[in-house]
């Protein structure tokens, strides 16, 4: 049997945009029975990004939350890693921008990265490593998944489409998740069942072949971690799946459940159902009311849990399934930390989902039309700051020059003026005065 390391995560908190669609209307708008999306997908309202935002302003919008909620010197940061696969750059990394926004040390190291879902606990895994070093023993990693989930409309994929960010402090002595010590169970093999080229802005998705792609690498790498970790079935009072929509969360737990019990023990549909409810359902309430966010589904299943079970978690260990299409694949457990006040009351996941507002389905469009108008080059002007929505600490505010433009709230990471004369060694970051 292994043994916890030292290692894991220390904080973490999400941030959910504040503007949702109920999937009922889009059902409505598609002529599809709305229990084809609640029932076959498992889903109720997705996240829809406003107008102003992308992946740099949801993680800027993370991180300011998990400073907010826990007691972290930035000056003991020395290293942010930003998973997504929503850049908007690219060569810039998004992590850049979240350095400088949200102020944090010269002397830290920055950079994105990418394989699709898998991008997050690429990260995380970069991470617990560095820290585990001489350069990172005593200091932490700022780990942020951000992403959002745009297809075309009337596609397969429009209804699991998501938008948000959750980050995470990484370091020695966690007080909320410890990594077990063991062998790592990855598998990684090229196929093309969800890809986005260059000149696109919406992904495309084979969707069978993806649903069998993450169930092979579900069997490879449950199958490895348990050959060299001795952990069994029963070892895990939780297990958190990659959600790319919750039914295929309920999938990869079926899979598992008939090869490790229904096959030994003879069980049916009925206990596989209670099993269901009491090891995965606690992670996964949140995923069906905010939809896809790709890096960071997995690591929202995790604040879920820890909102829904709160001391229940304490001293658990959780088993988890990271997939990234194109693909890769791990599977890892960690030990939930014995004092709930570390995540009580810090996720921010509530708060956030009682602040949403519903969008018409004529509301969704025109978000999404403007969110793409913005991208587009010469974009940016000065009406567009002033009409930000004043609910963001950043805004995306269109393009100048081939610079992304972004308005801060005054007394949110403070630069320039917007009507002052450009430094020209400035970045284009101004505050709304």
């Amino acid at each position: 049997m292994t043994t916890l390391s030292t290692f894991g995560i220390d904080a973490i908190s999400t941030y959910v945009p504040k503007f949702t669609l109920n999937l009922d209307k889009l059902a409505k708008r598609r002529n599809v029975n709305p229990e084809k999306y609640r029932i076959g997908l498992g889903l109720n309202r997705m996240s829809v990004a406003g107008p102003q935002e992308d992946s740099l302003t949801l993680a800027v919008e993370a991180a300011q939350s998990l400073f907010k909620r826990y007691d972290i010197d930035k000056e003991s940061v020395g290293m942010l890693i930003v998973g997504t696969e929503t850049p908007i750059d690219a060569a810039k990394p998004v992590a850049s921008y979240v350095h400088r926004m949200i102020e944090l040390s010269p002397w830290c190291r920055t950079f994105d990265t990418k394989h699709a879902c898998y991008g997050g606990t690429a990260a995380l895994r970069l991470a617990a490593n560095w820290c585990a070093t001489p350069a990172g023993r005593g200091r932490k990693a700022l780990v942020i998944m951000t992403d959002i989930a745009r297809y075309d409309t009337e596609s397969p994929g429009e209804p699991t489409q998501g938008a948000g960010a959750v980050a995470m402090i990484v370091s020695e002595n966690p007080s909320i998740l410890a990594l077990d010590d063991v062998p790592e169970a990855v598998y990684t093999y090229e196929n093309m069942d969800f890809w986005r080229p260059l000149y696109r802005s919406k992904a495309i998705v084979e969707g069978q072949q993806s649903i069998s792609s993450y169930l092979h690498g579900l069997d490879q790498t449950y199958m490895q971690y348990k050959e060299g970790s001795g952990y069994d079935w029963d070892d895990y009072s939780y297990l958190l799946f990659h959600v790319p929509f919750p039914k295929m969360a309920y999938k990869g737990f079926k899979r598992l459940f008939q090869k490790e019990v229904m096959r030994v023990n003879g069980h049916g549909t009925e206990e596989l159902n209670e099993e269901f409810e009491r090891k995965v359902e606690p992670g996964l309430w949140a995923n069906t009311e905010i939809g896809n966010i790709y890096t960071g589904s997995l690591y929202l299943s995790l604040a879920a849990l820890l909102v829904r079970a709160q001391k229940d978690a304490a001293g658990q260990r959780i088993g988890l399934y990271s997939y990234g299409s194109g693909s890769c694949a791990e599977f890892f457990s960690g030990v939930v930390q014995n004092d709930p006040s570390a995540w009580i009351g810090r996720v921010g996941l509530n708060e956030g989902l009682a602040r949403r507002v519903s969008l018409s389905y004529e509301e969704y469009l025109r978000f999404r039309k403007e969110n793409e108008l913005l991208s587009q080059i010469d974009s940016y002007s000065p009406d567009v700051v002033t009409a930000w929505n004043r609910h963001q600490s950043v805004a995306f505010c269109g393009i100048r020059n081939h610079e992304r433009i972004y308005g801060l709230r005054e007394g949110i990471s403070a630069r320039k003026s917007l009507y002052e004369e450009k430094d020209p060694y400035e970045s284009p970051i101004y505050v709304v005065k």
